[in-house]
């Protein structure tokens, strides 16, 4: 009895002696293998999964960083802890936060700088990933390196990630200045490059909700120009005509929106419809700049309408000329030899119901602008002759 125990015990620390040894190697090899890591830039599997189906749930580790000193160590663990998805599902604050840390610290790797754009843009679908990453300082930092870098796949790439995150009603609190940056970048940017029309369709996602629409309006000069040059190119003045929309929706634009030239009607009409029956996209661009002159014409309408029912004073802009340039659309609603050309011009008689709707629509604007200019002069008429019989009343009674 007496020797089997001491057999017993003799295993034991056996064992014991054996787990230790097994821990100090494995132990050795984990810090040769987690040294060699620091200073290499990972590979791109290593780093973000590629585009992958919405249904394939799948995570990927984020096991290693790009060209990080030794005080990052802290850095390192964490990444080794936090798995970030590949865009099929939101992102938490802290897969957010990662993604965030990585655009400052991948500026001397562009491949893991361009997949972690591409993770941003995939994960900004989900409203919650949109959250996280505004409160991460993600749209911040997107914003900067937009301004810094020369790589134009890296500029395309910070675009799209921008893209749906302007879509979100929080996140957009956080785009101040980033109107200005894409639409100076458009302009100087070739014609119908990759580049101009994601910038293009950034400008129209931050042009959805109305939180920007005054930066868009203090760049109205600027705009006007940039719109002006997509009119040869389908795919841009398309996205043009989008723009044009949603900013036409906030009568508050009104005033600037008027200043824009290059966009005459008989100009875009006669453009456009001789290529309706050939070209659905053409279509397409026909109903947005017609779109676009009917909400313009519908605020108008209302505005002169206001004025002449309450003797509103705060639309006497309406009624100077003057301070436009020539060309501006302003003439396009209050010229009458305009007026009488685009009557002129509007008739439904087109293949397309949509475009017959808008036409007859705008036709019927336009002629009750016209009616309401009429009374509008009929009535300033009036009231001045009241005020000279006023005044020679008291005249004579001074006599």
């Amino acid at each position: 009895m007496f020797n089997r125990q001491k057999l017993y015990i003799g295993l034991g620390i056996s064992a014991c002696v054996g787990s230790i040894t097994v821990l100090y190697f494995w132990y050795r090899y984990y810090r040769q293998t987690s040294s060699s890591k620091i200073n290499r830039c990972p590979s791109p599997t290593s780093i973000l999964p590629s585009l992958r189906s919405n249904h394939d749930h799948e995570f990927i580790d984020i096991n290693s960083s790009s060209e990080l000193d030794n005080d990052d160590s802290d850095s390192i663990q964490i990444l080794n802890e936090i798995q970030i998805p590949d865009g099929s599902v939101p992102l938490t604050p802290d897969q957010a936060s990662i993604l965030t840390h990585f655009l400052y610290e991948s500026h001397n790797c562009e491949e893991q700088l361009h997949l972690v754009l591409t993770s941003i843009a995939n994960a900004s679908t989900f409203k919650e990933s949109q959250i996280n990453l505004a409160n991460a300082g993600c749209i911040i930092r997107l914003r900067d390196l937009l301004l810094s870098t020369d790589n134009e796949t890296t500029k395309c790439k910070i675009l799209l990630a921008l893209n749906n995150l302007a879509l979100n009603d929080f996140a957009i609190t956080q785009f101040s200045n980033i109107v200005t940056i894409v639409i100076n970048l458009c302009c100087i940017s070739p014609a119908n490059s990759i580049i101009r029309l994601h910038g293009l369709n950034l400008l129209i996602n931050m042009s959805v909700l109305e939180y920007l629409h005054e930066e868009y309006m203090n760049n109205i000069h600027v705009l006007g120009v940039l719109i002006e040059s997509t009119i040869e190119y389908d795919d841009e003045v398309l996205s043009a005509g989008k723009i044009l929309v949603n900013l036409s929706i906030n009568k508050l634009n009104l005033e600037n929106l008027l200043k824009i030239t290059g966009v005459e009607l008989k100009y875009i009409l006669n453009l456009f419809t001789s290529k309706t029956d050939q070209s659905s996209k053409s279509e397409d661009i026909l109903l947005r700049f017609l779109t676009f002159y009917c909400n313009l014409a519908e605020i108008i309408f209302h505005e002169l309408k206001d004025n002449g029912d309450n003797n509103n004073n705060n639309n006497l802009w309406l009624f100077d000329p003057m301070p436009q340039r020539q060309g501006a659309l302003y003439f396009e609603f209050f010229d009458h030899d305009k007026q009488d050309l685009a009557k002129s011009l509007l008739r439904p008689h087109y293949a397309s119901s949509s475009i017959n709707i808008q036409m007859k629509r705008l036709y019927q604007l336009m002629d009750k602008i016209h009616q309401c200019q009429i009374q509008l002069s009929v009535s300033s008429i009036g009231t001045n002759n009241e005020k000279n019989f006023i005044g020679e009343s008291l005249l004579s009674n001074q006599a």
